[in-house]
């Protein structure tokens, strides 16, 4: 377990810190920006001005993009197969919205979040039969105050071959917010894909599927209802599987739409 942690702290180094701050800039200090001197990024802190409309939001929005994403199409590893890779999930937000200024507190009045967000990733994959696949993935931003661990399974329905076109897989995934004290959110995600796998190599696939957010404010500043949401969603990408090499690109439309890239070593 040591040495895979340490694997995960390397694979972490070689792509981009989480994107979720600017400097000055040279624009003047915005005083609508809640300013905090615990992280020097933009952290997760809620202001006493949080509404429960606004936290309703940043539930639905935050939760949803946290909510561990399929990335690969409905063809299972196999038996004892192993997949381990680095993403990149980009989103776009209203920055300046209530569910968003009111949930983050900024090093300083210059320090904005940012309406374009990026967030690395590490994954695990491993296929323990023929038709069914464990995964995890994990992230921490360095300098604030929140990070995610997700798990999943994927099991092949059907599989393609001579008589059957596509393969077709269903997935069940858990997703937990880590490291924020001023809420406890936890996310269950379920979907279908279907896709097809040409050369041997190349599989573009669709899905569909749906999360639901649960998020318990414990803040000191505010006294907010427990919020549960459910989030349909609709995804569709491409996975090319060369040699131990996998490569992907994969978008998802819920109440934000996420971008993904992925690069694996398949063993």
């Amino acid at each position: 377990m040591k040495k895979l942690s340490l694997v995960l702290v390397a694979l972490m180094g070689l792509i981009p810190v989480a994107a979720l701050a600017h400097g000055p800039g040279g624009h003047p200090a915005d005083p609508n920006l809640h300013v905090g001197n615990e992280h020097s990024e933009c952290y997760v802190k809620f202001a006493p001005e949080l509404s429960q409309d606004a936290y309703r939001r940043f539930v639905r929005e935050f939760g949803s993009v946290s909510a561990f994403k399929l990335m690969s199409g409905p063809r299972t590893l196999g038996k004892r197969g192993f997949a381990i890779g680095v993403e990149q999930m980009a989103f776009t937000v209203e920055e300046q919205d209530a569910a968003w200024n009111d949930t983050f507190a900024h090093p300083d009045a210059y320090h904005e979040l940012g309406s374009d967000i990026e967030i690395p990733k590490v994954r695990l994959s491993v296929g323990v039969s023929d038709r069914l696949d464990l995964g995890a993935y994990w992230t921490k931003s360095p300098d604030a105050n929140f990070g995610w661990l997700g798990l999943d399974a994927k099991y092949a329905m059907l599989r393609q071959s001579e008589t059957m076109p596509i393969s077709l897989a269903v997935r069940g995934a858990y997703t937990k917010t880590l490291y924020v004290e001023d809420m406890d959110m936890h996310a269950l995600t379920a979907d279908v894909s279907a896709g097809r796998t040409f050369w041997n190599a190349l599989t573009p696939y669709v899905g569909l599927g749906s999360d639901l957010v649960y998020a318990r404010e414990r803040s000191d500043v505010v006294d907010l209802n427990t919020e549960t949401q459910f989030v349909p969603s609709v995804m569709g990408g491409v996975e090319l599987r060369v040699w131990h090499v996998g490569i992907g690109a994969e978008v998802h439309r819920g109440d934000l739409t996420t971008f993904q890239m992925q690069v694996l070593a398949v063993f």
